[in-house]
This record gives C-alpha cells, sequence and structure tokens, in this order.
C-alpha cells in the first residue's frame, strides 16, 4: 500500500461528490504495501481506505470487490467496498480505477500466538464456504505460468542453485495439477499484516488485490507459511496445530488436499520469493514506495523441502 500515484485535495473534493460520505476530515497517505495507492479517509459517516489501483483491469476490480461484499453478506468478517451514488463500487481519479473501502478497527498481530491462528484459521474456512456460490471468475494471477515468466524475466537476478530450486519446485507445481483439489475463490495473501485485531478479536481480512479461484489448500499453504513460522522460518508447531484445528472444525481437509500441502507450502514459498525479487528488481516509482525483503522467502522454502515428521503427524489426525 504505498503512494505511487498523488491525490490533490481538489481532485479528492470532486471525487467526493460521487458519495454521500460527507466531506473529508482526515486524509493521509499510507506507506505500507507494494501494489497500489492507498490514503486514509475520514469523513463526517465514518473511516475508510481510499485505494488507487496501479495494475488491475475492471474485470478484476468487479471480482475482487465483489467478493469483498459477497463474503461481508454472508457473515465473513472483511473489509467492506462503498458503493456510490450510481451503486457502483469504483470509478476513475487522476486516471486511476479508485474505490473507497471500510476501514477495519485493530492492528495487524505483532506476536502472533496459538489464539490468533485458531481465530484465522477457522475465518479462512468460513471464507471459502462463504464463496462456493460467488458466481466470479478469476484465474490465480501468480500461477505456474506467471513463475516461469519471473523467473526468465528475473535470470540476471538468480544463480545457478537459485535456478536448480525454482526448476524443483516449477516440477511439483506440473505434477499437482493432474490432482482434482477441491476449489473456489480463495484470498491468495492471507498475511498476518492483512488482518485486523482489536484486544485478541478478529475484526477482519482486507486487501484482496490477488483474490482468485484456485485450491483451498493453497490458501492454506499460505496462512501456514506466514503465520505460523518462527524467526528463523522453521514452524512452530503449537500454531500449525492450532490454526489447521480451526479450520477443519469449520472445513475438515479431504485426503489430496492434505497430501498436497507439503507440495503447496513450496509452491506458496517460490510465488512470494519471487514476487518480492520482482518488486525490487521492478520497483513502480512514486511519492511513498516500500518492498518487502525476498530473502525472507527463499530461505522458507529451502526449510520446506525437508519432510516435517510433526506437521505430517497432524495431518494425519
Amino acid at each position: 500500500m504505498s503512494v505511487f500515484t498523488t491525490v490533490e485535495p481538489d481532485q479528492l473534493d470532486q471525487f467526493l461528490t460521487h458519495y454521500t460520505l460527507g466531506s473529508c476530515s482526515r486524509f493521509k497517505p499510507i506507506s505500507a504495501g507494494v501494489t497500489n495507492t492507498n490514503y486514509y479517509l475520514d469523513t463526517d459517516t465514518g473511516n475508510f481506505v481510499l485505494t488507487l489501483y496501479e495494475r488491475h483491469s475492471d474485470d478484476e476490480l468487479d471480482y475482487i470487490l465483489g467478493l469483498q461484499q459477497h463474503l461481508v453478506n454472508r457473515g465473513v468478517r472483511c473489509s467492506s467496498p462503498v458503493t456510490d451514488r450510481r451503486g457502483e463500487f469504483y470509478s476513475t481519479l487522476n486516471h486511476r480505477p479508485a474505490a473507497i473501502i471500510q476501514r477495519l478497527e485493530g492492528e495487524p498481530p505483532t506476536r502472533i500466538d496459538i489464539d490468533h491462528c485458531a481465530l484465522i484459521g477457522g475465518e479462512l474456512a468460513r471464507f471459502h464456504i462463504a464463496g462456493q456460490d460467488y458466481l466470479g471468475k478469476r484465474p490465480n494471477p501468480r500461477s505456474y505460468d506467471w513463475l516461469i515468466a519471473v523467473r526468465d524475466m528475473l535470470e540476471r537476478e538468480l544463480d545457478h542453485d537459485d535456478q536448480q530450486l525454482i526448476s524443483l519446485v516449477l516440477q511439483d507445481y506440473q505434477r499437482l495439477a493432474t490432482i482434482d483439489l477441491p476449489q473456489g475463490p480463495i484470498h491468495a495473501d492471507l498475511f498476518h499484516d492483512n488482518s485486523m485485531f482489536v484486544e485478541g478479536n478478529l475484526s477482519g481480512i482486507l486487501d484482496f488485490d490477488y483474490a482468485c479461484n484456485d485450491s483451498y489448500v493453497f490458501d492454506l499453504a499460505v496462512l501456514l507459511n506466514d503465520w505460523c513460522a518462527g524467526p528463523d522460518g522453521a514452524f512452530v508447531m503449537p500454531r500449525v496445530e492450532s490454526l489447521l484445528s480451526a479450520y477443519q472444525q469449520q472445513r475438515p481437509l479431504i485426503p489430496p488436499e492434505t497430501k498436497a500441502l507439503p507440495t503447496l507450502l513450496r509452491i506458496t514459498a517460490l510465488r512470494f520469493w519471487l514476487s518480492r525479487l520482482y518488486d525490487k528488481s521492478f520497483p513502480l516509482s512514486g511519492e511513498l514506495t516500500f518492498t518487502k525483503d525476498p530473502g525472507i522467502f527463499r530461505k522458507l522454502l529451502f526449510l520446506r523441502l525437508t519432510p516435517n515428521p510433526a506437521l505430517a503427524a497432524i495431518l494425519a489426525t
């Protein structure tokens, strides 16, 4: 959530005439994140985030914002888009598609414990169940073909060992494509900083930029790699057990999913290593920009190559 496109006060005032939100009382850029331009926006009627989408097409925004509203309507705790006077989720601001999103209360967790993991695991399962009747479709924008393309673009940044490692995981990805895994709308980027907690309670999930249709266990792998990893990248097994137990209380995994999960832990680690390396190597210019360390997920990927008997035992129960 960096600032790549500056919004001037008169532009904001004109944009707000399309809404019934009243006058602006605070407007401040948000520096965290890497994909879109975001501002805190407070008005007479509430607290919001104004997002200008730097890379998304109209079809993608229809899917993303429509999914958010669909989930909210079914009781999933997540950020909700605000409709304008025409009933639309987004329009144009400073030559960019722009939307206003309800701002969730709270802060992301800074010290993740088993209770955080239980709450997010259960909510992700409810997300997956609630999205099953969502009619929108969007292929995963960070799937196999994207990984191939970005690997080729980053050739100068990757040494021989890196290339060998990537090839190994891509072979896993190809084999996984032959397995019939349950699919539907997923978040695909549910790191702990895309959640909000108030006094230990989950207030909601945010940042649906990469939401798409893919296997539910892909989403679960993203969650485990972030929420359940210690400082060295190794799993903190009580967190793993808490998260998986809470998820399966709502939506039990089937055997092909438990079998595929270790592979998807590697695939999702590769996905975030390459995406962060790409953002570092080919940054967008802007007023405020922020990039994340790609090395964390390179290290994590090496760790996920080794079979984990404790994880296997949890999945077998």
